[in-house]
């Protein structure tokens, strides 16, 4: 007779098929991080994307009682995004042992991948690192107390009165400094707390805290923000410039169109796709008539987010510069030239429409409603503007972005 050994099962899951699920994770999420106010994807790409990041975390975690030891040295790495997708994983396994992994080298850590642990500490439940996330905000580094502020804020239960918090936004590391502007951002202001010194803040001639405080004072409507805007917008501030022409009142189009006509060809076309008023219309009409193929080119792009009108038309390529790398003679950059008649004929057809309305994205006017269309329709960059509009004037019609 004969008789079949059974087939005895070593593992409950496939090694190689969990470490790709993280690399895939680490990959997406650097992707979500690019994508929070992407000018070109949707509520629903973003919504899409997150999804994917959960399903590959679902795959992570078949690995069950093995995953702290397959991903614990990940943890001492220094990609900032695979320290997120292993810290991530460790943390919804819910296992304390696992969590106690992750606070040991978050404590370790330095650089860059503090913040891809802050990315882990606040998605994740705080069950098992609350303490020591109270703890770091007292005892830790600079760097390491931001980021607990960071997740302390998300899950609210950061006290934004406390000394040390308070020291965080004044740090003298502007990353430091910054990265507890954003814990401001989940939080709702309250009288009972000491005002934020955005004064101070703003004084500081560095980009990245510039933009983290200009957007938690747009977002607590603060009474002082739009001429605070104007005035950094006026003496070239990048990200004050972008404010403004979100924000601007219709009276003041003309003088954001200005501003922009100093700004470098894909910044200034980006900004009046942003500012989206019937003057930016017909100033990207006509960028798109102009000899230089980036402006006309870009220009074709700004018209289509403001319009949701295609006007893409012949095909070509930039010339190399002078001084350019071999590379880049044999692979030059590559564009679409936008359709003059076609674009001109469109605005024969709808200009009037155009001109009636106030602030356009993809063909709807977003700057006093956001229809259930528009909202699938309108990319990121647009629908956080909307809100942050609302948020200025005394209310908000959703919350800000994820501070994550």
């Amino acid at each position: 007779m004969v008789t079949v050994t059974p087939l005895v099962r070593r593992s409950s899951f496939i090694v190689e098929r969990v470490r790709v699920h993280a690399e895939e994770l680490a990959y997406l999420w650097q992707r979500r991080r690019a994508a929070r106010r992407s000018p070109e994807l949707a509520l629903h790409d973003f919504t899409y994307l997150a999804e994917r990041i959960e399903a590959h975390l679902q795959g992570m975690l078949v690995a069950g009682e093995a995953l702290g030891a397959m991903f614990g040295d990940v943890l001492r790495g220094d990609d900032r995004d695979e320290v997120f997708s292993a810290a991530w994983a460790l943390l919804r396994s819910g296992r304390p042992d696992n969590a106690r992994r992750v606070l040991e080298a978050f404590a370790a850590a330095d650089g860059p991948v503090i913040e891809g642990f802050a990315d882990a500490l606040t998605m994740a439940p705080a069950v098992h690192t609350e303490a020591t996330l109270l703890a770091a905000l007292v005892h830790g580094s600079p760097a390491h107390a931001a980021a607990a502020a960071l997740a302390l804020a998300s899950h609210r239960r950061l006290d934004t009165s406390s000394a040390q918090f308070g020291q965080l936004l004044r740090y003298e590391d502007p990353g430091v400094a910054a990265l507890a502007w954003r814990a401001l951002l989940v939080l709702d202001s309250s009288p009972d707390v000491p005002r934020p010194p955005f004064a101070e803040a703003l004084r500081r001639p560095v980009a990245a805290l510039r933009s983290a405080v200009l957007e938690v004072a747009v977002w607590r409507g603060e009474a002082w923000v739009p001429e605070a805007i104007r005035r950094l917008a006026a003496d070239g501030d990048a990200c004050a410039l972008g404010w403004y022409a979100a924000l601007c009142p219709e009276d003041e189009q003309r003088a954001v169109l200005e501003l922009l006509s100093a700004q470098p060809v894909p910044q200034r076309v980006a900004l009046a796709a942003r500012l989206g008023r019937p003057q930016a219309l017909a100033a990207v009409l006509a960028w798109m008539a102009d000899p230089d193929p980036a402006l006309a080119a870009a220009a074709g792009q700004a018209w289509e987010r403001m319009t949701g009108l295609s006007v893409e038309g012949k095909r070509t390529s930039l010339p190399p510069a002078a001084d350019a790398d071999p590379i880049e003679e044999d692979f030059p950059v590559e564009l679409w030239l936008p359709d003059l008649p076609r674009a001109q004929a469109q605005w024969a057809e709808n200009g009037e429409r155009w001109s009636a309305g106030q602030r356009w994205c993809r063909g709807f006017d977003v700057q006093t409603a956001l229809t259930s269309e528009a909202r699938r329709r309108v990319d990121l960059e647009a629908f956080w503007d909307f809100g942050a509009r609302a948020a200025l004037s005394g209310t908000r019609v959703f919350p800000p972005p994820a501070a994550v």
